[in-house]
């Protein structure tokens, strides 16, 4: 007698007895397969490099710039070269006519009647940045001092450079200042 199994049904009581499907375990040898795949990436890139580098040996050794270049390299080549200018710098040369400038009298004067001044570069609560601004000072060629001030309970350090006596000495102080982005103040000390 034929049956149908496909349309058979099991009974509860057999359906407890069966085991639960169980997953599916990797095969131990799919562990090092990792490794293949990048030890084959590592030779064929550098059987790539080592193809592509003697490709351009080749292209490099054999092209024909390389050897018309060869080809037109004169046989012996002039060690000496030839230099004009020693013969037309003699003949370039240019006379001007001098005129000799009379100096103002106010050279006589102010030595006569020098004035002596101090420059005042800075002024600060904090000694350390008053001797950061001498040290700079120092290091432009100038005689600086710092001169601690009481003033209103608080002592101020003055960074003062001089003395310079003279206007044109004070004038040329003060362009060195500014040329280091100093702004001085000009303090006039005596007549003497």
């Amino acid at each position: 007698m034929a049956q149908d199994f496909a349309k058979s049904r099991k009974s509860p009581a057999k359906a407890g007895n069966k085991k639960a499907p169980r997953a599916a375990t990797r095969n131990p040898a799919g562990n090092d397969s990792h490794w293949s795949w990048f030890f084959s990436g590592l030779l064929s890139g550098l059987l790539l490099c080592v193809i592509g580098y003697y490709a351009i040996n080749h292209l490099r050794t054999n092209s024909p710039i390389t050897e018309n270049a060869a080809a037109r390299a004169p046989a012996e080549e002039s060690t000496e070269t030839q230099l004009d200018f020693y013969e037309y710098l003699p003949q370039a040369e240019v006379e001007v006519n001098v005129v000799p400038v009379e100096v103002a009298n106010n050279t006589s004067q102010e030595e006569s009647n020098p004035v002596t001044y101090l420059l005042q570069a800075g002024s600060f609560l904090d000694p350390n940045d008053a001797e950061e601004l001498r040290a700079r000072l120092i290091l432009l060629n100038m005689d600086v001092r710092i001169q601690p001030t009481p003033i209103s309970g608080r002592t101020w350090y003055r960074v003062q450079a001089g003395p310079f006596i003279g206007r044109r000495s004070v004038e040329s102080a003060q362009n060195t200042l500014r040329e280091n982005n100093i702004d001085p103040i000009r303090l006039r000390i005596s007549d003497q």
